[in-house]
């Protein structure tokens, strides 16, 4: 068998005898870790449409599946350090050549990512039909030849890393997708079976998923794979930039810094949360943060309303308006918005109802009544909605949609009516600036009649009873998420101090990794539910104290209690000794601060009245 080294040497020469230029650059493969993988973690774009090359980890000593583009001398910035010409990618268009391509087509398949497929094909197809004298062929020789680092690939122990972790659902969607595409596939072209197995397809799946690129070519749409761009490891921020220069007719790559001489040279795979990275590439970013001390890492939360709410029904039509159905499971999948202009997607998922033991869900384990005009539930077989929503370490349109569902889990019978119905013929409208806690036997009735579109639009606080419940809810949720792990945060920590047990760029390592990153964000929200409990419970005390005695709560303040003002002030000041984000204090600034002004508001033009 052919040394690492002749196929290395063979793939660059062929790369270079076809004009591609990459003089400053040379491969490295790495036989351990220390010898040179490193990994931190541009703006989001398409599923299909992203650049994703891998980072591999070694399968042996004999033959590493680690490997990295370095610096042979000083490279200035703004410097074209590679140039692969056209001829030496693999497009999306040729894939939709092949005699497999052209039935895939011409038919009408559903496929999970199309664009992928097509490469795919190609790549099983050329290497199957063509061998060695493929003109690909160098290409194909440097792959790595198992992908055991993508944790679709994982053994049943590897995964059990993972328990707990939502990641684990998504595994196994993944596997079924790539599964059912192959067998469609086959029923239009059944001579897929004779180039390849399952395994096989699910291999080019996931090389194809690391490495293709997203380009544009003389005005139009692709995806590509670029041999040699796809060796590059990831680093953020992002030292280099790629694109298909139309001119040049060849993808280029351009430093947009210095590299020192023996320096490896990165690119950016964008800003991901570790989940994508560990899905697509096999790895997890220990310290994921950006410059600006943003971590896009999420994890996914589900609520649903409760069987034996006794609002259930009424509860039932806000809470699938506008959704279309009110079965199934609906996946609220949020993003940070960018500067191609990316928003909140809300869609159906692919997949069936969850089962009723889920991350962090709240609601029932069997069916429920389908909504109607009525308080009074009958038995059904329908399946309760549940909303899925993606959050992470800050106050983004993700946090503010799942505050605006968990305000309306909590509403009790006023706040619901008050909020999700207009005011029609010889209905009482019920405004919102009304439901305060002047009235602690419910609501005040009078004109108006504002209410909301859906159950996604409430994003100001109600009422001060329907915040507190909303914050008990989202504890109560966070909890039941945290109990689903078999080890704590404080676990994680300490064990990821041990190199030992956990070595780096294992699979054991990044799964720690992952779920370490999700229990940070779940633990941010419990401080969040519960700092703002303590916020509301003085303005509580602050409204009553104005209630009984008159005039502005402060002036009569006992001395040895806090103050909203006081408590805010010392958030603010004391930010890093309290240990609060800084979006929790925004929060109960802001958010709170506009509702204790609305309820003292409320006191004084009761006061009037008397």
């Amino acid at each position: 068998m052919p040394s690492s080294d002749d196929k290395f040497e063979r793939f660059e020469a062929w790369l270079l005898e076809n004009g591609a230029q990459f003089p400053t650059l040379e491969l490295r493969e790495y036989n351990t870790p220390k010898d040179g993988i490193s990994s931190s973690s541009t703006d989001q774009i398409d599923e299909e449409e992203k650049k994703e090359p891998t980072k591999e980890r070694a399968e042996s000593q004999e033959e590493s599946e680690m490997r990295g583009v370095h610096a042979k001398t000083h490279i200035s910035p703004n410097t074209i350090c590679m140039v692969i010409p056209r001829k030496c990618l693999i497009t999306v268009e040729m894939g939709q050549a092949t005699p497999i391509g052209q039935a895939i087509f011409h038919s009408d398949l559903d496929l999970d990512a199309p664009k992928h497929i097509y490469l795919m094909v190609f790549l099983l197809w050329d290497r199957k039909v063509n061998g060695s004298a493929s003109f690909f062929h160098p290409y194909y020789e440097i792959l790595p030849r198992t992908l055991k680092n993508m944790p679709v690939f994982w053994s049943r122990e590897e995964l059990a890393y993972l328990e707990g972790s939502y990641l684990l659902e998504q595994i196994s969607d993944r596997n079924e997708a790539i599964a059912e595409d192959y067998f469609a596939i086959c029923k239009v072209a059944p001579e897929l079976k004779e180039i390849c197995n399952l395994d096989e397809f699910k291999w080019a799946r996931m090389c194809v998923c690391s490495r293709n690129f997203g380009l544009q070519i003389d005005g139009h749409r692709t995806s590509a794979l670029v041999p040699h761009a796809d060796m590059l490891n990831h680093y953020r921020p992002r030292e280099t930039k790629w694109t298909f220069d139309d001119e040049r007719q060849g993808f280029t790559i351009t430093t947009l810094q210095s590299i020192p001489i023996g320096a490896q040279v990165y690119d950016s795979y964008g800003q991901k949360c570790n989940h994508r990275f560990l899905l697509n590439y096999g790895f997890a970013v220990e310290d994921n943060h950006e410059l600006d001390g943003f971590c896009p890492n999420e994890v996914p939360v589900e609520l649903g309303l409760l069987q034996n709410d006794p609002l259930h029904d009424l509860k039932m039509e806000f809470w699938t308006r506008s959704d279309g159905s009110l079965g199934g499971s609906y996946d609220c999948n949020t993003y940070r918005p960018t500067a191609m202009g990316k928003q909140q997607v809300v869609k159906t998922s692919r997949r069936m109802p969850a089962p009723s033991v889920s991350r962090g869900r709240l609601a029932p384990s069997t069916t429920t009544a389908p909504a109607t005009n009525s308080t009074t539930s009958s038995a059904t077989t329908s399946t309760p909605p549940v909303k899925r929503v993606r959050i992470c370490v800050s106050n983004n349109e993700s946090t503010r949609l799942l505050f605006s569902l968990l305000r309306t889990l909590a509403c009790n019978e006023p706040e619901l009516r008050a909020i999700a119905m207009p005011a029609t013929g010889d209905a009482v409208g019920v405004n919102r600036s009304l439901l305060s806690l002047t009235d602690h036997r419910g609501l005040k009735s009078g004109v108006g009649g504002a209410y909301y579109r859906s159950c996604r639009d409430i994003r100001h606080p109600i009422s001060l009873r329907n915040e507190q419940a909303a914050m008990r809810i989202l504890m109560e949720v966070i909890d039941r998420a945290l109990s689903m792990y078999p080890t704590t945060l404080a676990q994680d920590v300490s064990d990821l101090l041990d190199e030992g047990n956990y070595p780096r760029f294992s699979n054991k390592r990044h799964a720690k990794i992952q779920v370490k990153g999700e229990k940070e964000v779940l633990h941010h929200f419990m401080q969040w539910g519960r700092t703002a409990l303590g916020v509301l419970s003085v303005i509580e005390r602050e409204i009553s104290e104005a209630l009984r005695i008159g005039g502005h709560p402060s002036k009569y303040e006992n001395n040895k209690k806090v103050s909203f003002d006081e408590m805010i002030h010392q958030m603010e000041e004391d930010e890093d000794f309290t240990g609060l984000h800084h979006t929790i204090v925004r929060h109960c600034a802001d958010v709170l601060g506009s509702l204790r002004r609305e309820e003292l508001k409320n006191v004084r033009k009761q006061k009037e009245q008397l």
